[in-house]
């Protein structure tokens, strides 16, 4: 084993020994807050694509109701113009 092997050097091995348990504990907490951080990207966008999806179906409706209201102003105004023509 090499921590077998860095026992042997005594008060340097024991310091490395300990470096060595230390890079292993900073790596654990760096890919659990890896791993944290992914899931909440995660998860913040598929709360982004539910938001998208449901402002493009609000911008749908409002388009239709907008696009009718054109058409009867269209219809309205080609009807004066009829009616101005006649008399």
């Amino acid at each position: 084993m090499p921590n077998d092997i860095l026992a042997q050097y005594g008060a340097i091995g024991a310091i490395a020994i300990a470096a060595l348990y230390a890079v292993k504990v900073m790596y654990g907490k760096m890919q659990e807050s890896y791993n944290r951080e992914k899931e909440r990207a995660d998860r913040l966008e598929d709360e982004l694509r539910k938001l998208n999806e449901m402002v493009r179906g609000e911008y749908v409706a409002t388009i239709n109701k907008a696009s009718q209201a054109i058409s009867e102003a269209n219809r309205a105004v080609a009807d004066a113009l009829a009616s101005v023509r006649r008399t």
